[in-house]
C-alpha cells in the first residue's frame, strides 16, 4: 500500500562544467609570469652576489698590493729609486739595511725589489733580483688597468713618476686600479691611491 501522501524528492540537475579554453589559457600566462619573474629575481639576486663577492675580492687585491708596494718603498732611499730610472709603469730598487758611518749613508741590501706594470696583460709584477740581475721570486696582481706610479713636482701637482720631481719631492704616489670581470660584460672596478714619504740618502 502507498503512503498517504508521497514525497517527491528534488531532481538534481547539476551539471560537471569543464574550463573553457580561455580560461585555460589565461591561467597558464599567469603561471609563466609567475615563473617567469621567480627565475628574474633568482638570476637578478645570484648576479648581485657575483658582483659583490667580485667587489669584495678586487678590493682585498688592490689593498694588499698597495700594502707590499708601500711595506717595500718605506725601506728605500730617494736617490737609489731615481738612479733605476723609475717612470710611472716601473721602479727598481734596494733596500736600507743600515748606516755606514765612515761614508755617512746608507747600507743597502744584495737585492733588488722592481715594480713593473704591463698594460697590454694588465699585471702588476714583484721581482726579487740578486746584484746579478738574476731572478729571486716573482709576485703577479692580475686586472689593473693604469699605470700605478706617480711623484708631486715643485707646484704641488700630482705628476707621473720622473727621476727630478721624485728627488725634489722624495714623495712616491701610488695608485693601484683594478677591474675584474663578473659575467658576460659586467665589470667591477675599484682605485686606492696612497702617498709614501721617501727617505733621503
Amino acid at each position: 500500500m502507498l503512503p498517504g501522501h508521497l514525497r517527491l524528492l528534488p531532481v538534481s540537475h547539476n551539471k560537471t562544467r569543464g574550463f573553457t579554453l580561455m580560461e585555460t589559457l589565461f591561467v597558464a600566462l599567469i603561471l609563466g609570469v609567475i615563473i617567469g619573474a621567480f627565475f628574474y629575481a633568482e638570476n637578478a639576486v645570484q648576479l648581485s652576489f657575483s658582483l659583490s663577492s667580485a667587489r669584495g675580492n678586487l678590493q682585498s687585491e688592490v689593498r694588499r698590493t698597495i700594502g707590499w708596494i708601500i711595506k717595500d718603498v718605506r725601506q728605500g732611499v730617494s736617490w737609489d729609486i731615481a738612479n733605476n730610472n723609475p717612470t710611472p709603469s716601473y721602479i727598481k730598487f734596494r733596500q736600507v739595511t743600515g748606516w755606514d758611518t765612515v761614508n755617512n749613508t746608507f747600507l743597502l741590501s744584495n737585492y733588488y725589489i722592481e715594480y713593473t706594470y704591463n698594460a697590454i696583460n694588465n699585471t702588476i709584477v714583484r721581482r726579487t733580483s740578486n746584484l746579478s740581475n738574476n731572478t729571486l721570486g716573482l709576485w703577479v696582481l692580475n686586472d689593473v688597468i693604469a699605470s700605478p706610479f706617480f711623484t708631486i713636482n715643485s707646484s704641488g701637482s700630482i705628476v707621473p713618476l720622473n727621476n727630478s720631481d721624485l728627488l725634489t719631492s722624495k714623495r712616491l704616489v701610488i695608485t693601484i686600479s683594478g677591474q675584474s670581470q663578473v659575467s658576460g660584460t659586467q665589470n667591477t672596478t675599484y682605485s686606492l691611491t696612497e702617498e709614501v714619504q721617501i727617505r733621503n740618502g
